[in-house]
């Protein structure tokens, strides 16, 4: 039999051993049921239970399945039925993965699944040094493992902010910008003005004028630069031509 990578498909045939007994003998225990944890929904990153999470754009997201310890036991995780892992060795009952989320203007929404299996026999998935990658390859003289708890399931909506400041001028172009985010946990971050010309480099454009004479200051912050959850705060201070300061301040949702 070759070797498949798990997909939908791999699922199906998973999904099938429900209903199968756990043997007492595999070491399988029974008690509170599974559950799956994110880190993505509180502003401190720890872990939250909230079944549709806010990831952003660039963010490594931890999940933790949490269900009852034995021998013998793993998890597989996966997202929206590709990339899907095993994790094994883990006798607090605590299985473990993280994932990096993606996307592009608009926010998109996936499913992240989780579920234990205890094995009878040979482990029905086996890691290949080489790819870097699990595979579902069940023997054919072997019982299937059996699923120990339902399929965990956990909505993450990945997304990006785009932060736009109009600025009317005084006196001229502005002699000075400063750009600051802080996070509901306090940590502030200040943000360099691109040079002109420089296409890859971060930090904001300052456009303009306009014919107003207004200008405009956009950003697209990294998932460095905003709070995990809650609100983000953005502060810019305008150093106008003629000598005046200005403070604009705005909240930008981070959920």
């Amino acid at each position: 039999m070759r070797l498949q990578r798990a997909s939908k498909g791999i699922r199906r045939v998973l999904t099938a051993l429900l209903g199968l007994a756990c043997l007492p003998a595999a070491g399988c225990f029974y008690g509170s049921p599974a559950r799956l944890w994110a880190d993505t929904a509180l502003p401190d990153g720890t872990m939250s239970l909230q079944r549709h999470q806010w990831a952003y754009d660039g963010e490594t997201v931890t999940f933790d399945l949490e269900c009852d310890p034995g021998a013998g036991v793993y998890a597989v995780f996966g997202v929206s039925g590709e990339d899907t892992v095993v994790d094994t060795g883990k006798a607090d009952g605590h299985y473990r993965w993280t994932h990096v989320f993606h996307t592009g203007v608009k926010p998109t929404t996936c499913v992240v699944y989780a579920m234990p299996f205890v094995v009878r026999g040979l482990r029905d998935w086996v890691f290949d040094k080489t790819e870097e990658k699990w595979y579902f390859y069940p023997s054919r003289s072997d019982k299937g493992d059996v699923q120990i708890g339902g399929e965990q399931r956990m909505k993450i909506t990945c997304y990006r902010a785009d932060i736009r400041m109009p600025v009317k001028a005084r006196g001229g172009p502005p002699k000075g910008l400063e750009l600051s985010l802080t996070k509901a946990t306090g940590e502030r971050r200040v943000i360099p003005a691109r040079p002109p010309g420089a296409g890859g480099d971060r930090g904001f454009l300052l456009a303009g004028p306009d014919p107003s004479g207004s200008y405009e200051v956009s950003y697209t912050p990294t998932c460095e630069e905003v709070g995990r959850a809650g609100k983000t705060h953005v502060e810019l201070v305008v150093e106008h031509a003629d000598g005046s300061v200005e403070r604009l301040q705005k909240d930008i949702d981070t959920p």
